[in-house]
């Protein structure tokens, strides 16, 4: 059986202090369901690791104008009973409730589940359907930065080793989205997601088949081709399916999404 490796456990009371206390060495974490699996496996050595799933400004959920914002350490199962996500962000509330099982959905987190960059996140592809972004905190200052920009790669985004994602920040102007995956394990070997903001313009995201998730913007729901879209994404095969296979399922998904969003 694998074990963690030692390391020292820091449990600083505010970000502020938190932000002193990380480096490339010593990282931030909250639910840690990806990280102490990584770091049993070796894959990750920190000397130490930084909680911060209990700073204040990390916990919160709130709402002011026309966007929501939700702390980077607030669990899915959080997330997803929250009353104002399930008024006015349904579909994220839905996916929540379907991410990973009941366990990581207690203890995982939606800022967690994004810096770890995991290439088959239900979280990623729907917030980069919604138009989510991610406030990153630094000494130096803050920066926004849109979840498509933000994650670049398997298990690998634009976070610098001194900052911590503090929150996630998703617009309420995406009145219509959708989400639908085929899944035959734990994580789905496609998801698609899809959304029309109030001008029109729609957001296509594959998700699960490639490094990471695939944007597609279009300005109308009938220029969206999902033949096209199934032979643009990146895919790389796995025990889940060929790339022949995946590329089939992602086309059906697609025009599902896009049937979806014409009768929401």
């Amino acid at each position: 059986m694998s074990v963690l490796p030692p390391f020292e456990h820091l449990r600083p009371g505010s970000l502020e202090a938190a932000l002193d206390t990380i480096s490339e060495t010593a990282a931030p974490y909250a639910g840690g369901t990806e990280l102490l699996l990584a770091m049993k496996a070796g894959l990750l050595r920190p000397d130490t690791l930084v909680d911060v799933k209990r700073i204040d400004r990390l916990t919160r959920v709130e709402t002011a104008g026309d966007q929501m914002s939700i702390g980077a350490a607030v669990t899915h199962r959080e997330a997803l009973s929250d009353p104002a996500v399930r008024r006015l962000l349904p579909v994220l509330a839905e996916v929540l409730g379907r991410v990973g099982n009941p366990r990581v959905r207690a203890v995982g987190t939606l800022g967690g589940n994004l810096c770890f960059a995991e290439p088959k996140s239900d979280v990623a592809t729907i917030l980069i359907a919604m138009g989510g972004s991610v406030r990153l905190v630094s000494p130096k200052g803050e920066r926004i930065v849109a979840v498509e920009e933000f994650v670049v790669g398997p298990y690998t985004t634009t976070r610098a080793d001194d900052e911590i994602l503090s929150e996630i920040l998703v617009p309420l102007d995406r009145s219509r989205a959708v989400y639908e995956k085929f899944q035959t394990m734990e994580r789905p070997t496609v998801g698609v997601a899809g959304s029309i903001a109030h001008d029109g313009s729609v957001r296509v995201v594959i998700g699960a088949v490639g490094g990471s998730p695939y944007l597609h913007v279009a300005n109308s729901l009938d220029s969206v081709d999902a033949d096209a879209l199934a032979g643009d994404v990146e895919v790389i095969p796995d025990m889940t399916g060929s790339e022949r296979y995946k590329r089939h399922v992602t086309r059906l998904y697609v025009r599902k999404v896009l049937t979806s969003l014409e009768t929401t």
